[in-house]
């Protein structure tokens, strides 16, 4: 195993998501439940994206991007543009997240479900995402049906 599960105090932490497809959504969407401060930058955002209440910007990556920010999603469609962003922040000590590619991974974000101040984090460490929700998935099933509350 290469990955240490962790959890990370995000609280007024600022998080880049750079890509403005399915994937960003999907992380900004994650990200909305928790108290951080979500920035959105790509060529091309969802109306999701821009309907929501974070920050974003309609243009490509820059390096001044990283100013500032605690973890970065690199959710471009283009690998190599993701692996650009990886080494530029890596390079100011920032960790970065490539959905759907490990290689590109310096930590994962897990399948979470969360009831109160609990919370239940499964990973598979990036090989099978899909089975990571199932579980993720059946552990909920699990506290909802045995009535489980915090």
């Amino acid at each position: 195993m290469n990955y240490l599960p962790v959890s990370l105090n995000v609280k007024e932490k600022h998080v880049l998501i750079v890509g403005g497809g399915k994937a960003a959504l999907e992380k900004l969407q994650m990200l909305r439940r928790f108290s951080c401060q979500v920035t959105v930058v790509g060529e091309e955002l969802s109306h999701e994206i821009t309907q929501s209440s974070c920050s974003y910007h309609l243009r490509e990556f820059r390096r001044e991007d990283l100013e500032g920010v605690f973890l970065v999603y690199a959710c471009s469609s283009d690998r190599e543009i993701n692996r650009f962003i990886k080494r530029a922040a890596n390079t100011l000590g920032i960790l970065v997240n490539t959905p759907d590619d490990p290689e590109l991974c310096d930590f994962l974000t897990p399948a979470i479900f969360s009831e109160g101040t609990m919370i239940v984090a499964v990973s598979s460490c990036g090989t099978d995402v899909r089975k990571a929700i199932q579980w993720r998935n059946r552990i909920k099933q699990l506290f909802t049906d045995n009535g489980f509350k915090s």
